[in-house]
C-alpha cells in the first residue's frame, strides 16, 4: 500500500510542478512549452519509481499511522481494483484506437503527392479534416476534396501536418494516452498532457504560417475547421475545439519586458528543479519502519546527550 501511495503522490507532484513550469514560459516560446510538458509526461515513467534519494539529498519521510493504516487497509482492495479496472478498460480503448487507425491508413487511398521527407499522403473518405498519424511510417490523411483545393491551402494544410510528423507527434501522443489510463483519476495527469497537445498544434501553426501571411493562414483554419470527432491519435488540421485559443496565439502581439522574461526563466528553472528534488527525496514509510527510525534517532540523541548538565 505504501509503494503505491509514494508512487501517486510523486507522479501527481512531479506532474504539477511540470505543467507549472510549462505554463510560466512565456506564450512566444511554444516548443520550450511542449518540450517542458513531454519532460513532465515521459518522467512519470521514470522519476516517481525511484526508490532511493539521489544526489546524497536526506529523504524526507511521510509516516503513516497505524491507526490510518487499519482503517484504509479495509478500502484499500476496493480503490485498488476500481484503479485498475478503470485502467484496464482505458487500455483496451487504446489498443482498439490504434487498430482503427490502422486500418483506415490500409484503407486511405496512395496520392502523388510528395511533402518531403519520408511522410506519405493519403486520401481517405472516412474524414472530414487533414490529420496526421504514426511515428515509425507517419502518414498525412487528406479528405477526398482536398484534390480540389488551392495550391496555398493545400501546401500550407501540408506544412503543418509534417511538422507534426518531425516533432514525432504521433509517439508522444501514444505516450500521452498511456499516462491518461495509468492515471485517469488524476486532473494533473490530464492537464500536463492537454498542455503538450495545445503547445504541439501551435508550434506546427508557426510552421505553416511561414509559407503564408498568419492572415491568411487563419482564414484557412477557419474555413477547415470541424466538429466532428477525429480518428484517435490524429492530429487534426483545424479541429473547433481549442481552435480560438489557437487564433488568438497565431495573432499575439503582446510581449513581456525584458524583466519579465528573466522573471518567468528563473520561475520555469526553479520549478524542474524543485520537481527533480522532490522525486529524489520523498519517500512513504511504513509504520514499522518509521518507528524504528524514531527508536534509533531517540537511542542517538541519548548518546550525544550530556550526562552531567550544568556541571562545571
Amino acid at each position: 500500500m505504501t509503494a503505491l501511495i509514494a508512487i501517486a503522490l510523486k507522479a501527481t507532484l512531479w506532474a504539477v510542478l511540470m505543467s507549472a513550469a510549462a505554463l510560466v514560459v512565456p506564450a512566444q516560446y511554444p516548443q520550450v512549452r511542449r518540450r517542458f510538458a513531454l519532460l513532465g509526461m515521459w518522467g512519470l515513467w521514470v522519476l516517481p519509481w525511484l526508490p532511493l534519494p539521489v544526489f546524497s539529498l536526506p529523504a524526507t519521510a511521510i509516516t503513516v499511522a497505524a491507526d490510518v493504516t487499519a482503517q484504509a487497509d479495509q478500502w484499500w482492495p476496493v480503490l485498488i481494483t476500481v484503479w485498475a479496472l478503470g485502467s484496464f478498460i482505458l487500455l483496451l480503448r487504446v489498443v482498439s484506437d490504434v487498430a482503427g487507425i490502422l486500418r483506415l491508413v490500409r484503407h486511405a487511398e496512395k496520392s502523388t503527392l510528395n511533402p518531403g521527407g519520408a511522410v506519405e499522403v493519403r486520401f481517405t473518405a472516412d474524414i472530414e479534416g487533414p490529420c496526421m498519424t504514426g511515428w515509425l511510417r507517419p502518414c498525412v490523411l487528406l479528405p477526398l476534396a482536398a484534390a480540389s483545393w488551392p495550391e496555398g491551402t493545400l501546401l500550407a494544410t501540408l506544412r503543418h501536418e509534417c511538422q507534426h510528423a518531425r516533432q514525432m507527434d504521433g509517439l508522444h501522443r501514444f505516450c500521452a494516452a498511456l499516462v491518461r489510463a495509468c492515471f485517469w483519476w488524476n486532473p494533473a495527469m490530464h492537464v500536463l498532457c492537454g498542455i503538450y497537445e495545445a503547445e504541439s498544434e501551435v508550434c506546427c501553426d508557426e510552421e505553416a504560417a511561414a509559407a503564408c501571411s498568419r492572415r491568411e493562414y487563419g482564414e484557412m483554419l477557419l474555413a477547415h475547421a470541424t466538429q466532428i470527432p477525429m480518428p484517435a491519435f490524429a492530429m487534426s488540421f483545424a479541429r473547433r475545439s481549442g481552435l480560438r485559443v489557437r487564433m488568438q496565439r497565431l495573432f499575439a502581439t503582446r510581449r513581456d519586458s525584458r524583466w519579465m522574461l528573466f522573471a518567468r526563466w528563473l520561475t520555469a528553472l526553479a520549478l524542474i528543479i524543485s520537481a527533480a528534488v522532490l522525486m529524489a527525496s520523498i519517500r512513504v514509510l511504513p509504520p514499522e519502519m518509521a518507528q524504528g527510525n524514531s527508536l534509533k534517532s531517540e537511542a542517538q540523541l541519548r548518546l550525544n546527550a550530556d550526562p552531567f548538565p550544568g556541571a562545571p
